[in-house]
């Protein structure tokens, strides 16, 4: 009887970080939206995130068909005081969806670096020329709870 409450204990704490993990992020009120052109950066109080480089647009062009929207990885490079801390790849998800786990670039003491969007979204089959990348970074205040 032990051995079936502890599984099923187990069971629902997986549940909820699992849930926990693929918490959805929203802009609020609070929340600072910059854009960002390819290998530029963007300031907001001490911190400074660089757009280095995009690793994969998978993302479904908009007059085709796919099995599926596919997704673009970027790499950006974050800095304090002009010091360089770390890089971190995002994921920028097709359908639009931003979350914990795929978009965020760094999570400071006041607030969080989000990677939001990446444009333009590809049309066609021909190639995005580098240059043309503008990617949308989300500085969100933390709560007070």
């Amino acid at each position: 009887m032990k051995f079936n409450l502890l599984v099923l204990m187990f069971f629902f704490a997986s549940l909820l970080y699992s849930l926990n993990a693929q918490a959805q992020v929203i802009k609020d009120s609070l929340s600072i939206t910059k854009v960002v052109g390819y290998q530029q950066k963007v300031d907001f109080k001490d911190y400074e995130v660089k757009f280095k480089k995009v690793i994969t647009d998978s993302r479904c062009p908009k007059n085709v068909m796919c099995v599926r929207a596919g997704e673009a990885d970027v790499l950006v490079s974050i800095y304090k005081n002009g010091k360089f801390l770390e890089d971190k790849t995002i994921r920028i998800d097709a359908s639009g969806y931003v979350m914990e786990s795929n978009n965020l670039a760094f999570n400071a003491k006041d607030f969080k670096i989000y990677g939001f969007a990446l444009s333009p979204y590809p049309e066609g089959v021909n190639d995005i020329i580098v240059e043309e990348y503008r990617l949308e970074v989300v500085f969100k205040s933390k709560r007070l709870e």
